[in-house]
């Protein structure tokens, strides 16, 4: 049986949130390979028939919401506002 803390740790673990929309799957892969270079998990869920459209047209333009650890929260949205003010002043 596992101890409590390794339960408590394993929960955290398997808790993902939504962190981010991607506008389309371009934007998405940018974003997936930043969170990649850091070492950050993620997954990304197409929204309405977004995942038909990638399976057949090659890319969607329904939207792709990224999904992280919950416990890896701060790290991600850190790089991801970094990403967005690079964007900004350029």
């Amino acid at each position: 049986m596992k101890e409590p803390a390794e339960q408590d740790r394993n929960a955290e673990l398997e808790e993902w949130i939504l962190i981010t929309e991607a506008a389309n799957e371009i934007e998405a892969d940018i974003i997936e390979s930043i969170l990649d270079s850091e070492e950050i998990p993620c997954y990304k869920r197409y929204n309405e028939a977004g995942d038909y459209l990638r399976i057949y047209m090659g890319m969607t333009n329904f939207g792709v919401e990224i999904y992280i650890p919950g416990n890896l929260k701060e790290k991600a949205e850190g790089l991801l506002n970094s990403m967005n003010t690079q964007d900004d002043q350029e």
